[in-house]
């Protein structure tokens, strides 16, 4: 039986109204401010915070930033002066949040941290916090590499070194292979290099570190963005068959990937539902209402043994 995500997350939306977590938008506006829209993981975010929005009757306020944390700053209080009620939040850099959320705060704008999840510190400045299960989506990738290469692996990563749930998502690859592994000693890091999220620097980079290392055999990538970046690496410098790619999100090109070979496993998210909570918890905030203030969202593995139960060209959409 077929894997059906969107029925999943359509039967909690329905729950959630009938029990009436969630109030009427009163004609809240949200802000959305993710630190780019060029990659298509946060434009399903996006989807999913507009469908909130026109359900429950709020105006919705987004900008891209395109990676700059200058000009994600500077639209934030763009937003402010606009009359946003509250923020559903992306960071670009993790560390650098403080004064973006101090701002908020001064202004009175209730903040939905989601995806990429500020730094511990920081958590006074936020009303609530939405994201995967960063440790469980590099785990599972770990997992897979300890499964599969049990002889051992010499593993180049491509990093966001910015971004905290990738930190956390490389912490959390190496734990999948130290208790997974039946000798952790022939597991080897070769390199970490920067691959930016983006198909294009993480191909230049990987492209490089193939020049000076002839010996990877797996290369774990932040995201299917860059895992794309990898894949065209690898089969430029022929080695596609001794190269092992994993990636992360369970985007649909990385799906198609899987199915087509090039990417041997993703660790999956539900950025739709991600941006429908952020929407949904904010306007129970503005509405007076409690909520759990850090909430994890489960991930799951796909790679070729289970493909066929999924959509290759959908993420998790709300239906």
């Amino acid at each position: 039986m077929k894997k059906t995500l969107s029925i999943i997350l359509a039967l909690a939306i329905l729950s959630i109204a009938v029990t009436g977590v969630f109030a009427q938008g009163e004609n809240y506006t949200i802000g959305f401010s993710p630190y780019t829209l060029t990659n298509e993981y946060f434009t399903a975010v996006q989807n999913g915070v507009e469908t909130a929005c026109k359900e429950i009757g709020c105006e919705v306020i987004s900008f891209d930033p395109q990676n700059d944390p200058t000009a994600q700053s500077t639209q934030i209080d763009d937003m402010i002066a606009s009359g946003i009620d509250a923020l559903v939040y992306i960071p670009y850099d993790s560390a650098g949040a403080r004064t973006v959320l101090q701002t908020c705060r001064d202004a009175g704008v209730k903040v939905i941290n989601i995806d990429n999840v500020i730094q511990e510190a920081d958590y006074d400045l936020v009303d609530g916090i939405i994201a995967s299960d960063n440790e469980e989506l590099g785990y599972l990738s770990g997992k897979w590499v300890a499964e599969n290469h049990p002889e051992g692996a010499n593993v180049l990563i491509a990093h966001l070194q910015t971004a905290e749930s990738c930190v956390i998502n490389v912490a959390g690859f190496w734990k999948g292979i130290e208790e997974n592994a039946k000798d952790l000693a022939l597991f080897k890091e070769v390199q970490v290099v920067e691959g930016g999220g983006a198909t294009d620097i993480t191909y230049n980079a990987v492209s490089d570190a193939l020049q000076a290392h002839d010996d990877i055999n797996v290369i774990y990538c932040i995201n299917d963005t860059s895992a794309m970046g990898a894949i065209s690496a690898v089969a430029e410098a022929g080695k596609t068959d001794s190269i092992d790619i994993l990636g992360k999100d369970g985007a649909p090109i990385g799906k198609h990937a899987i199915n087509e070979g090039t990417l041997k496993q993703s660790s999956a998210q539900r950025p739709t539902y991600m941006g429908y909570m952020g929407v949904m918890e904010a306007v129970d905030l503005l509405n007076g209402k409690e909520i759990e203030f850090n909430v994890s969202i489960p991930s799951y593995s796909i790679d070729e043994s289970n493909i066929a139960d999924y959509d290759l060209d959908a993420w998790d959409a709300l239906e």
